[in-house]
């Protein structure tokens, strides 16, 4: 590009300086034409071989200077054309590589994906297939805080709560005062010592026969929610003399148990059942009349008989259900 710049300046300076001159040379002949030198022009065979070849031999120089030119223009032309060639060349060869890198990634997306789904295939295959307690355990945790119904060898199915399940896959059970007991208790069990059935039964999602439990019950009271299970229990005050008082004895043993029932001081219906065992539950008559009767069944099953049995007044026209 230096060069060419050169040359068309060149060419430029070439021009001007041809012209300027021609145009002296006219304008001195013309002056000359005026002056006693015109009989000496006109007479004079030279003047008119460079008034005929002088501009023709001008024409010439300058034909021969702008060929130069135009070939000086020429090869530069011809490079540039050159050059963009190859860059033309350049940028598609580097398009290419961009489609390649592209097609490259793509394909190296797929073999990560491959290479998960391989990974996850064999590690699902090294897997060990659950055991029972964990199969069990799983089923148990898909029904948590419902009722199951629960059973062991010999005894009658009871409607305990699912209320517990250790990663060690031992489950808690809770039972709710009521037709079954006088008293709240919590039993654990082992998952893998039980057989289940996922079929409703009454009220109760599943159906488990239990090979035993674990330890013994945890006495709770009267603790009718799981979450009530520390809470303190309602004081009562009690109203002078039992409504109902009942003892039992053992034949050919000194043991003995006894059941008080007492109304609350203030008259009201709320009542209180207590046990020479330790434990006491509260509800309204017809409630400690249940909890009572149910109590007094336990005692029979166990081999001991009433030895003494009284009833007292009650304020408010509350009467017991016992016998």
């Amino acid at each position: 590009m230096a060069n060419e710049t050169v040359n068309s300046a060149d060419s430029g300076a070439t021009k001007q300086a041809v012209i300027i001159g021609l145009g002296i040379v006219v304008v001195a002949l013309s002056v000359l034409f005026y002056t006693t030198a015109k009989v000496w022009l006109c007479a004079n065979a030279w003047f008119h071989s460079a008034l005929i070849d002088g501009p023709a031999l001008a024409l010439a120089i300058i034909a021969w200077r702008e060929l130069g030119h135009t070939r000086d223009i020429s090869e530069n032309l011809n490079e540039t054309k050159l050059e963009l060639g190859k860059q033309t060349a350049e940028a598609s060869k580097a398009n290419e590589y961009r489609s390649r890198m592209t097609e490259l990634e793509e394909q190296n997306v797929g073999l990560r994906e491959k290479l998960a789904a391989s990974t996850q295939q064999i590690a699902d295959n090294l897997k060990r297939p659950p055991t029972k307690a964990e199969r069990n355990a799983a089923i148990l945790r898909n029904c948590m805080r419902k009722l199951a119904s629960v059973s062991q060898e010999g005894t009658q199915p009871i409607g305990y709560e699912i209320v517990e399940i250790s990663d060690d896959n031992i489950v808690k059970l809770f039972l709710v005062r009521g037709a079954h007991s006088t008293r709240s208790f919590s039993n654990i069990a082992d998952c893998g010592e039980m057989t289940i059935e996922e079929t409703p039964q009454g009220g109760c999602a599943l159906r488990i026969h239990i090979s035993k439990f674990i330890g013994q019950p945890r006495d709770w009271g009267q603790c009718m929610k799981w979450e009530d299970r520390y809470g303190t229990a309602p004081s009562f005050e009690k109203a002078p003399g039992a409504a109902c008082n009942a003892s039992y004895g053992k034949g050919g043993s000194a043991e003995t148990r006894t059941l008080n029932i007492f109304q609350s001081k203030d008259g009201t219906n709320s009542f209180v059942l207590e046990s020479s065992e330790g434990w006491a539950v509260n509800g309204d008559n017809v409630q400690v009349s249940k909890d009572f009767m149910a109590s007094q069944i336990e005692y029979f099953a166990a081999n001991f008989t009433r030895s003494t049995y009284g009833t007292g007044a009650t304020q408010g026209g509350y009467r017991l259900y016992v016998c």
